[in-house]
């Protein structure tokens, strides 16, 4: 439960209109056993954890679907979301994924190019995807059979230290 909310706490610093998700569809997700939660933590001076990033993905046969991706405002553009990103497609690709999915806001020019770093490219269009009549787009990789080298995120640590430690510690305790 203390995931859950610090998951949707985040979620609101996020999206402030009331965020995406509620804590109960965050719990729901958290203990999910399809779903990889991945969040990246900061440890303040007298050792209190914060939830700065975090990722969400959803494994259903052999495709992946990243359903959620934040990071505060405060820490952004410091590889922190690339990280997440590129770690859950790991993750996923260990696991059996052979494809990896999600939508963006087709305007999103900062989301289209973090994921065109973790080699997502763009797939189709969702007409009036969101409730403000933006569309979606469509992106997609395909995940190799085998990932060599060390995982996005140790590869990512220099760029991540100064922001969040502890990337790796998955929300769930699956």
């Amino acid at each position: 439960a203390a995931h859950a909310a610090a998951a949707r706490a985040l979620d609101r610093v996020c999206y402030p209109k009331d965020g995406m998700w509620s804590a109960a569809q965050f719990e729901e997700e958290i203990r999910s056993p399809r779903t990889a939660a991945l969040g990246a933590w900061t440890v303040g001076d007298s050792g209190d954890e914060a939830l700065v990033g975090m990722c969400f993905t959803s494994t259903v046969l052999d495709e992946a679907s990243l359903t959620s991706l934040a990071v505060h405002p405060r820490l952004r553009r410091r590889g922190i979301g690339e990280a997440l990103v590129c770690e859950s497609m790991a993750r996923a690709q260990a696991a059996g994924a052979a494809h990896f999915l999600l939508e963006v806001r087709s305007g999103n020019e900062a989301a289209l190019r973090l994921y065109g770093r973790c080699g997502l490219t763009v797939a189709g269009r969702r007409p009036r995807y969101y409730r403000d009549g933006e569309d979606a787009l469509l992106l997609s990789a395909s995940l190799p059979a085998e990932v060599g080298g060390a995982s996005p995120m140790r590869r990512a640590g220099g760029c991540l230290s100064e922001g969040a430690r502890g990337v790796e510690r998955a929300l769930s305790n699956k």
